[in-house]
């Protein structure tokens, strides 16, 4: 009996209670109030894919539409009525069918089945779809009279104006280049995105009423004041087009040239060559894409050494490489975490691997190694162990593991910055600007 009262005792949970004589209707648990003891409880949030995509889509609105769950209205064609869906919230559907790491695609509930659903490539056929059949956004009926001013061309401030002319708003975008496009024109090669569909995605854009400025850098043909005077609000989209130097001491020379810097002048056609051996630092996608232009622009025989950092410095165009038969480049590429840690997207890495690039994965760059002229002959490398601690990255080297890697042309694709010249006011001395969590700018009117 004793036995009994303490297995009693011990009971975490009893059906009845003493004195119980009369069972209780099983609905009071199955059903009770917004929860249910038999059913799974659902949380409302946004499909995995769709949180994982930075610009919003409606992955699953669109998808659905193109195996053909959601039918379009009368007289709409299928392609349309998603392209529509897809580009509510992003303007630049082809663009990022090509370049986008699809984010999306890790986040896909069917990577827990078989495979993530081919999300990207579907994003890709719709804007292709849209640019063959010469889809056009609606100009909103009702204007606002509201006048905002967006500084920077590139693919967030070209994004902003496109929001906001949906919304009657009368916009003008600043750009201090000659074309609109930002790094999707002066970083990324032409390889990836093409010319063309670049235009043709902006140009429907513009199509909504967006004026441009070209060719206006804030602070020098146009003051701050004078935007704040002029418009209701303003937009900042700056972007990041200022390289970050080697992490190294007496890291500079000639032929040591940032990322933004070795992209943009093979962009704007001043760079048709490179040195017979180049070494790139770095490990996310704009190192993969200078390792690969550089691969695919050679080297030819009878260039003298200082040529094509000339054509990086803006001073040189050299025709004769037009006309000479071009070799292989040797492109080496280093970065501080293993290659497949890399922050780099995967099939990136792979095809990069693919066109002969060599990439070293675990290494840190430690020294110049110095010729009789000052230009570099070498990049010093030494083996490291790179992680995370939080937001902050901690590099340990091995010591002893230093060796040396020739090169012609160094290019440090370590990250970007922004170029405040003109625009002090707004550094926050980190290199950036501070923002709230309204992303409104840290003591400036609610406008900004």
């Amino acid at each position: 009996m004793s036995e009994n009262r303490e297995a009693t005792a011990a009971r975490s949970f009893r059906r009845y209670k003493e004195g119980d004589n009369r069972p209780k209707s099983w609905r009071e648990w199955i059903f009770d109030a917004d929860h249910s003891y038999k059913c799974p409880t659902y949380v409302q949030s946004a499909p995995p894919c769709q949180a994982s995509c930075p610009s919003g889509e409606d992955i699953r609105g669109y998808l659905g539409i193109v195996r053909g769950t959601e039918k379009p209205p009368a007289g709409v064609p299928w392609q349309e009525y998603a392209w529509r869906c897809l580009t509510a919230a992003n303007p630049f559907p082809s663009i990022m069918g090509r370049v986008c790491p699809a984010p999306c695609e890790s986040g896909c509930n069917r990577n827990e089945v078989e495979d993530h659903v081919g999300i990207n490539s579907v994003e890709h056929f719709l804007g292709e779809y849209a640019l063959k059949h010469a889809l056009q956004f609606v100009r909103p009926e009702a204007r606002s009279g509201k006048r905002v001013a967006v500084i920077g061309g590139g693919p967030a401030g070209l994004s902003c104006a496109y929001q906001l002319a949906l919304k009657g708003h009368e916009v003008t975008v600043f750009e201090e280049h000659e074309q609109l496009g930002g790094m999707m024109r002066y970083g990324i090669p032409g390889f990836r995105t093409p010319r063309a569909v670049l235009d043709a995605e902006i140009a429907r854009i513009l199509a909504l009423g967006v004026q441009a400025r070209t060719s206006c850098r804030i602070g020098r043909d146009i003051s701050l004041e004078e935007i704040r005077r002029k418009y209701d609000a303003v937009f900042l989209g700056l972007g990041a087009q200022s390289g970050r130097a080697l992490p190294i001491a007496d890291g500079d020379a000639p032929n040591v040239v940032t990322a933004t810097a070795f992209l943009r002048a093979f962009n704007d056609g001043r760079l048709q060559h490179v040195g017979r051996r180049v070494v790139v630092v770095g490990g996310g996608d704009t190192s993969i894409d200078v390792a690969t232009v550089a691969r695919r622009l050679g080297h030819i025989g009878h260039a003298n050494p200082t040529d094509f950092e000339e054509a990086i410095g803006g001073r040189l165009a050299h025709d004769v490489a037009e006309i000479s038969v071009k070799r292989g480049c040797e492109v080496t590429l280093t970065s501080v975490f293993g290659v497949d840690q890399m922050q780099a997207n995967r099939h990136e890495i792979e095809q990069a691997m693919a066109e002969g690039i060599d990439i070293r994965g675990g290494w840190m760059p430690v020294a110049l190694v110095r010729g009789p002229d000052g230009r570099a002959e070498a990049l010093r490398v030494a083996r490291c162990e790179a992680k995370f601690v939080g937001q902050q990255l901690q590099i340990k080297r091995i010591e002893g593991t230093e060796q040396d890697i020739a090169a012609d042309l160094i290019v440090s694709a370590i990250g970007q910055a922004v170029d405040f010249t003109g625009l002090e006011e707004l550094d926050n001395g980190r290199g950036a600007i501070s923002a709230d969590r309204n992303y409104q700018v840290a003591g400036r009117p609610a406008t900004w």
